[in-house]
């Protein structure tokens, strides 16, 4: 069989796709390859030699054999260049006879493979297309190189800014005409960020009257500039008037134009000044312009009028970075000078934290921010819890005025409230509660005011030196001298931060002197110190045989404190202890829970036969059923007088006048989460307390409670109406953290029973860190429950971080978040959120 040559390829862009089939497919049929080539090569060579033709505007044989060499497995580029060269040049390998292989015949007799027809048609569609490319990317090619020779003209170098030699070559533009077309559309693509570059080039390209019907009143405003139109300052005043921000970017472009007149332009900007009208607008002047106006006194000067005093500090560092300039102590003035027209909505100690600034306006501003609050305390009902609260929120700003240097005025300002705190106090018991809980903030009130403030309520030099300086020796000796006051000592120990070998010395001393009081103390703070056990391993073992008339000193001595902190303790060591003494335990919490919630039933939410937590102005007489705590003395002594009695030993039920409440049938479900991170005696505490802060106002009420973690837990639903209020303080006490955290199903079990329900007033408590694995889902449901007029209120823990989950969830219902700092607060901030719905 004669053999047939291979034709010779000369080095055009018409034969680059027959040579890189060709090469592909003889490099395929050459054995001891180590890797094969596959189709994919003959796209890169196509690929490479298609650049290597726009860089140079030809080809030659190297660059033939050059492709294919590089796109070939290195261990192979010299069996690639011996192939690349035989389909060039037609070149045998006289040294080797190879002789024909017979061709191959398939099942059905055919001589022809399948594939090999599929991947001819393959390639000869390909060679179509890349031939008609191939022939306008030539008379683009050609038209390129006509561009060339007038490379000076600014037309020329106007398009290159929009188009490279490349995009002219692929997309065929052959003549003047195509190409202006193209560069326009090119140039009105960027509409919106057009720079004064752009805008000079459009006029070269005959565009400008284009970008003068620009959406961008900025770009239009300066491509007006450039065209001269002869009441562009009157468009422009009126741009300024209405948007200062859009004019600002527009002056930038014309003075980057500079098209216009040094007086024109002198117009401009003083149009655009005159209409700065706040410090917003003053904001987007200095980011276009990167300067100041000649006059910004003006904008200043009303801005305590507009601002808070942190988004105009915010404002003001905006202009510095855009400027360099920092009006801020300027801006500090303003609000000083008007501290008593702006100090009511526009400055407070937080916003001071945030500005704080070494310099006098400052410091006289936080001089006057303390004095009002002063001022505010002494008409306040209870002025030391007033300024307690503003201390603690100033004690958490601290950090941010410590990065500034200006601790020091912050301290001797929040030492005046302090001062002023303790001077308020009313009894013993509240002063001493004032200086240990600003002392756990980080807060000191001076020497003078708690001695002066002893002295007033009574206390001796004794208590008024423990109160200024707590110690262990102080607890010790107290002790020892048979002291047997709770509070006193709790308040002591807990301002002393005594360790557990010190609070065990002091039980030892307790018991020997019979001071329950002071074994209470310790137990409140260490019950295992208290009764004498010491951890061995993960076992609890008593220092000594346990002492049963220790234990029952200890057990009466915790009555003397907090229910909370007892409720607290049940969950912190009901692991721990020996049998007896946690069935004992918890009995206490128990009858702690129930009394926590008959203590703040009336307080939080009320009940159906008696209302709910807003009172009326209305008043009625006694009725037999009737809350005591409902009682007007002042109404009742008014009515009696105004009857002309003035002997009150004889006074009928009737005689006394109640206040009467807004009264309706009302529903609660509360869903608790118990999932592992819930896993702290703080935590679980506040779930419990949750509960029972309103559980005894709506027991003949319709009520429901679940725990949840991965799985959901009923504890009773709204249905249920024969399940106890003992039997769910009993399973909130049994409650066991763990698992994952999935409110969903507890919430949508709440939307059921809650939609059951006839009540007038829903609520839905959802206490929880927010760790949820289903928040997604929480939300929907919390919008469902807004749609059906069921009020949610989140009870968060303070110490998380999971904020945002909380407030989405909050949102979506249109209820409120509750963050928890401690189980003592959350009775009062209960009744505060539900406040909020009357």
């Amino acid at each position: 069989m004669a053999e047939v040559s291979e034709p010779l390829l000369r080095p055009t862009t018409d034969n680059v796709p027959e040579f890189a089939y060709r090469f592909v497919s003889a490099m395929r049929t050459t054995p001891d390859l180590q890797s094969k080539p596959t189709v994919r090569q003959t796209q890169a060579i196509a690929g490479l030699l298609s650049a290597r033709f726009f860089r140079n505007g030809k080809l030659s044989l190297d660059d033939f054999i050059g492709a294919a060499v590089f796109t070939t497995n290195p261990v192979d580029q010299e069996t690639a260049r011996a192939v690349a060269e035989e389909v060039l040049f037609g070149r045998k390998n006289t040294t080797q006879e190879q002789k024909p292989e017979p061709e191959k015949v398939d099942s059905r007799g055919d001589r022809k493979n399948p594939l090999h027809s599929v991947l001819e048609t393959i390639r000869r569609e390909r060679e179509l297309a890349e031939c008609i490319a191939a022939d306008r990317a030539e008379a683009g090619y050609d038209f390129l190189t006509r561009l060339r020779q007038n490379a000076d003209d600014p037309v020329y170098r106007a398009v290159r800014a929009y188009l490279n030699e490349g995009d002219i070559i692929l997309r065929g533009l052959t003549n003047h005409q195509e190409l202006l077309e193209e560069v326009r559309r090119e140039l009105m693509n960027r509409t919106g960020s057009l720079t004064a570059a752009d805008i000079r080039n459009a006029q070269t390209l005959d565009a400008l009257d284009t970008v003068c019907e620009s959406g961008s009143a900025a770009e239009r405003t300066a491509a007006r500039a450039l065209r001269g139109d002869a009441d562009l300052q009157e468009q422009f005043a009126q741009l300024a008037r209405g948007d200062p921000a859009t004019a600002a970017k527009a002056l930038r472009l014309v003075e980057e134009l500079a098209s216009m007149s040094h007086e024109d332009l002198e117009a401009m900007r003083t149009a655009l000044e005159e209409s700065l009208q706040n410090l917003s607008d003053l904001a987007s002047y200095a980011a276009e312009l990167h300067r100041l106006p000649a006059d910004i006194h003006r904008t200043l000067e009303s801005s305590w009028k507009q601002y808070d005093l942190s988004d105009a500090a915010e404002l003001a560092r905006s202009i510095s970075r855009a400027t360099g300039q920092d009006i801020t102590e300027r801006l500090l003035e303003q609000y000083d000078l008007n501290f008593e027209q702006a100090r009511d909505k526009r400055v407070d100690m937080s916003q001071l934290a945030q500005t704080a600034m070494n310099c006098s306006s400052w410091r006289s501003l936080l001089s006057k921010e303390t004095r009002r609050l002063l001022q505010e305390a002494a008409v306040r009902s209870s002025p030391t819890q007033f300024l307690t609260r503003a201390l603690s929120a100033m004690a958490q700003d601290t950090e941010q005025v410590d990065k500034k240097d200006m601790t020091e005025q912050w301290e001797q300002a929040m030492c005046q409230l302090a001062d002023a705190a303790v001077s308020y106090t009313q009894s013993k018991s509240q002063l001493r509660q004032t200086v240990r809980h600003l002392s756990g903030k980080g807060v000191t009130a001076s020497n003078t005011a708690i001695e002066a403030a002893g002295r007033r309520l009574g206390l001796s030099e004794t208590e008024i030196a423990e109160l200024l300086n707590p110690s262990f020796q102080v607890v010790k000796s107290l002790v020892q001298q048979g002291v047997r006051d709770f509070e006193r000592l709790y308040d002591l120990m807990t301002q002393s931060s005594l360790s557990g070998a010190q609070l065990n010395e002091i039980a030892s001393i307790a018991l020997q002197t019979d001071n329950r009081a002071a074994l209470g103390a310790v137990a409140h703070l260490d019950l295992r110190a208290a009764l004498g056990l010491t951890r061995t391993g993960r076992s609890e073992q008593s220092l000594s045989p346990l002492d049963p008339s220790r234990v029952e000193k200890v057990l009466d001595g915790i009555l003397g404190g907090p229910a909370t902190n007892i409720v607290k303790m049940w969950y912190t060591y009901r692991e721990e202890l020996p049998a007896h003494i946690r069935v004992r335990l918890r009995e206490i919490a128990r009858r702690m829970l129930l009394d926590l919630g008959r203590q703040h039933a009336r307080s939080t939410v009320g009940s159906s036969m008696l209302g709910g937590v807003q009172e009326s102005t209305t008043v009625r007489p006694f009725r037999i059923g009737d809350e005591p705590d409902l009682i007007s003395l002042e109404e009742t002594l008014e009515a009696l007088l105004s009857q002309g009695r003035h002997s009150f030993e004889v006074i009928d039920p009737e005689d006394l006048l109640v206040t009467e409440t807004c009264q309706g049938h009302r529903a609660f479900f509360w869903a608790l989460d118990k999932s592992g991170s819930m896993d702290q005696p703080e935590k679980l505490g506040m779930l419990s307390v949750s509960v029972m802060a309103g559980l005894f106002a709506v027991q003949r009420d319709d009520f429901g409670v679940v725990l949840f973690d991965h799985m959901t837990h009923v504890v009773k639903t709204v249905r249920e109406r024969h399940v106890s209020v003992e039997k769910v303080v009993s399973d909130l006490l049994d409650i066991r953290a763990g698992g994952g955290t999935g409110g969903a199903n507890s919430m949508r079990l709440a939307l059921e029973n809650l939609e059951e329900s006839r009540a007038k007033d829903k609520f839905f408590v959802f206490a929880s860190d927010m760790y949820l694995s289903d928040t997604a889902q929480c939300v929907e449901l919390a919008r469902r429950m807004r749609l059906q007029g069921i009020r949610m209120i989140v009870l968060v823990p303070r110490q998380e971080k999971a904020w945002a989950e909380a407030e989405e969830i909050a949102r979506a219902a249109h209820g409120v978040v509750v963050d928890i700092a401690s189980v003592d607060e959350l009775p009062h901030k209960l009744l505060t959120a539900m406040d909020h719905y009357y």
